[in-house]
């Protein structure tokens, strides 16, 4: 494997730190040059602190890519830009992400004993660290290069299909990359590189008070599931989980939901699932739940729409 392989293989924050390396070792290769030295020491001085700021600058920018490298760039810039270190400007042009508010529409828990949420676009902002792995995943394998927006619309497909979807390849093949996946998203996987939405502990806690249960359905592995859900202290809510290692079947077949109604003795037309993507929406109109979308994930309101979402809110 490739120097540069494998530094893209390292997470995003490591990727900063390395990069940001770089400005001390400039500052000393210039600075050095006001000291008392004879000039021949002062070449070799700055040649070699110069030398190290471009290898701690160029090791930075491979880890982070093309992208991770123009949204520290973009960071700075705005710190920069703005009185007393925040671009107010910048702040009011960010359209700020959407809570799941189930409670925006009264008529939308009527009868509801139990909601099944997704977790990735829903609960969980995770979409940065799933591209990011994706797309290092295609690079290791030397696979034709896919955007980031492509690797998103696959969000949500048991992670074999992810890539299948995107690029013809076999079973085999398949399986290669959802293992390579695994061991690049482990080493990305650092704590914060995951949050919850705005607004779900609250949303969590107001079912909670009705006394309507909990759940999740996902495409990750339960393993890393039940990690995340730990790590952003959503266990008050959430008591049941169902991974994409739990069933024969991941979504959009039934099964998560069949075996989550079945786990808490509830029917089909008592339940609500609440996705970000089509597959959400179709494993519960095929399990014969009632459904609500979500916008603010990785699907669109045009996707969810194709499904059959019963609901859709921001």
């Amino acid at each position: 494997m490739s120097i540069r392989k494998r530094l893209q293989t390292l997470s995003f924050r490591t990727g900063v730190i390395i990069l940001l390396m770089c400005v001390p070792f400039y500052v000393l290769s210039f600075s050095q040059m006001l000291l008392p030295l004879p000039v021949a020491t002062k070449g070799i001085l700055w040649a070699v602190l110069f030398g190290l700021a471009k290898a701690f600058q160029y090791s930075g920018i491979a880890i982070l890519g093309v992208e991770g490298y123009k949204r520290v760039k973009g960071w700075f810039r705005r710190r920069e830009s703005a009185p007393g270190g925040t671009d107010a400007a910048a702040v009011r042009q960010t359209p700020a992400r959407c809570r799941p508010d189930l409670f925006s529409d009264p008529s939308l828990l009527e009868g509801i004993r139990l909601v099944i949420f997704d977790f990735d676009g829903t609960l969980g902002d995770s979409r940065r660290l799933i591209t990011d792995t994706m797309l290092a995943t295609i690079g290791r394998l030397g696979l034709p290069r896919r955007s980031r927006e492509e690797c998103a619309r696959t969000i949500g497909l048991p992670l074999k299909e992810c890539f299948s979807s995107m690029i013809p390849m076999d079973d085999a093949q398949a399986e290669q990359c959802a293992a390579t996946y695994t061991e690049i998203f482990n080493v990305k996987n650092v704590p914060g590189a995951v949050t919850a939405f705005p607004g779900v502990e609250e949303t969590l806690g107001r079912l909670s008070e009705r006394g309507i249960a909990m759940s999740i359905a996902s495409s990750r592995s339960h393993r890393s599931l039940a990690g995340l859900v730990h790590d952003l202290h959503l266990s008050d809510y959430i008591s049941y989980l169902i991974g994409a290692d739990d069933t024969a079947h991941q979504k959009p077949a039934a099964d998560p939901v069949v075996l989550t109604l079945h786990h808490f003795g509830v029917r089909a037309d008592e339940a609500l699932v609440v996705g970000d993507t089509e597959f959400d929406i179709l494993m519960g109109r095929n399990a014969g739940t009632h459904t609500c979308g979500v916008t603010y994930g990785n699907g669109s309101r045009e996707s969810l729409e194709a499904a059959g979402a019963e609901r859709i809110i921001c």
